[in-house]
């Protein structure tokens, strides 16, 4: 990213802009969430009007403390189209899901992401793979644009990298991302608010799902690999919806002695999906792009069109051989 003149040109459509369309990911994390609201504050701040933020799947019980959270629309207008699309924290334009078509047709598209590249979609790429959250990235684009820090804006960026960084414990935490998590603490997020409502705050049904996944915790012979499973049976006897697993791979990853942890999850349309998380130097966003899937180094995901059990000794055998060959 050549930064100064990607920043301008990305102001440069924003300026020009009447109507905006901001799109997270798929299943929308901390980060996508906070990252799309920080910016339709900010826009609603600087008197943009027609502002609009769509996601394939409904906002996590556990990020509903955001500001505005429920303007968070799953449906869309019909006929309609967008001077600017504003897609956050996606390499792939496949990740918007239902709502990919619509942001293909707005006028222009600016990306700003921190992951690596995978498809060239935007008018304006603004990516910087050395940044620790997309919301650091909105966070500077805001700066250059002037546009004054609300508690609201600093909120949502703040949880963006807490949650991305895992509350600073992730290598990817920069004296970048320390410096500007103070500014948004000094522009008026409250940083012990969320990270009790991100990493403290579960339902009854969460808590109880946790334990049954953790129930079906197992490891390599060496300890290096350890994963959860989660079936469907788990999920109706827990009364809980597929978006309360948020976290539980961090507590596979807390084991002494781990390099690669991995939950597993039967989802309603059939398929597995993945959570991965590493440690040192073992990459598992290269690990989840065999299965079309991305991510960071150490926190990646992926989908698997098969059973639990297979996607289970699939994904096994993959993260041992990829750990053989990181080393």
């Amino acid at each position: 990213m050549r930064s100064r003149d990607t920043f301008r040109r990305a102001i440069a459509h924003i300026a020009e802009a009447e109507s905006f369309l901001i799109v997270p990911h798929l299943h929308p994390d901390g980060d996508a969430l906070g990252s799309a609201l920080g910016l339709y504050h900010a826009l609603k701040q600087i008197g943009k009007t027609a502002v609009t933020v769509v996601s394939h799947d409904s906002v996590p019980e556990i990020y509903r403390f955001l500001p505005d959270w429920e303007h968070v629309q799953l449906e869309h207008p019909h006929h309609t189209t967008y001077d600017l699309a504003i897609v956050v924290d996606q390499s792939q334009l496949s990740r918007a899901g239902k709502h990919e078509r619509l942001a293909r047709a707005a006028r222009a598209i600016l990306q700003i992401d921190h992951h690596m590249p995978l498809e060239p979609f935007a008018d304006v790429r603004l990516v910087d793979t050395a940044a620790a959250a997309t919301a650091e990235l909105v966070y500077r684009l805001l700066r250059a644009m002037h546009v004054p820090l609300t508690p609201e804006i600093a909120t949502c960026l703040l949880t963006g990298i807490v949650t991305d960084t895992f509350s600073f414990k992730f290598p990817n935490t920069t004296p970048r991302t320390l410096r500007i998590a103070a500014a948004l603490q000094q522009a008026g997020a409250d940083l012990s608010f969320i990270n009790e409502q991100v990493f403290e705050t579960r339902s009854f049904s969460a808590v109880k799902l946790l334990g049954l996944a953790l129930s079906t915790l197992q490891r390599t012979s060496d300890g290096a690999i350890a994963w959860v499973a989660i079936p469907r049976r788990a999920f109706e006897e827990a009364h809980a919806h597929e978006e309360e697993t948020e976290g539980i791979v961090n507590f596979v990853r807390s084991q002494r002695g781990e390099q690669v942890a991995m939950m597993l999850r039967d989802s309603p349309n059939g398929t597995v999906r993945a959570s991965l998380r590493s440690r040192g130097k073992v990459t598992v966003a290269q690990l989840a792009q065999q299965f079309d899937g991305g991510g960071h180094e150490n926190a990646a995901g992926c989908t698997l069109e098969t059973s639990l059990a297979e996607a289970e000794m699939i994904l096994v055998q993959e993260a041992r051989r990829w750990m053989e060959s990181s080393t």
